[in-house]
């Protein structure tokens, strides 16, 4: 599914009804892909890659957290399988994901996020990241 909108504004200096300049539509994919970077820019998320069917998948820092998302209209319903930086408290990392994923979307695509499901597929401990420091 995709979402359909019209758009006012001037173009050649003349304001133009919204139907005589066409219509924008942005699919499901391009959602998620939008919702999936604003996931990773939140600090303490990250993504899984590897395994097969869900087993012996881990954790990867260097990946997008997975997206999917319902489109009903202008109103999208997402499920967000992501990975969390232990001992992060999990309320607090998932209420801040949201909030970004949702401002996100609605800046970006004028969608509005009813509802974000939030699956945590691992906690990483700063030992499994030994090695790697985060930049601030």
């Amino acid at each position: 599914m995709t979402a359909t909108q019209h758009q006012r504004g001037i173009a050649d200096g003349e304001h133009r009804n919204s139907d005589a300049r066409g219509t924008l539509t942005i699919s499901e994919k391009a959602i998620e892909k939008i919702a999936g970077q604003a996931a990773a820019e939140v600090p303490g998320i990250h993504g899984t890659s590897g395994g097969f069917l869900g087993l012996g998948s881990h954790s990867d820092e260097d990946a997008r957290p997975r997206v999917k998302v319902q489109l009903s209209g202008r109103v999208a319903a997402l499920h967000i399988s992501a990975g969390v930086k232990y001992p992060a408290p999990l309320r607090v990392t998932t209420d801040r994901l949201r909030r970004a994923v949702k401002d996100k979307v609605n800046a970006s695509c004028g969608i509005e996020v009813r509802q974000i499901d939030i699956e945590i597929q691992t906690l990483v401990s700063a030992a499994t990241t030994q090695g790697r420091r985060d930049l601030l």
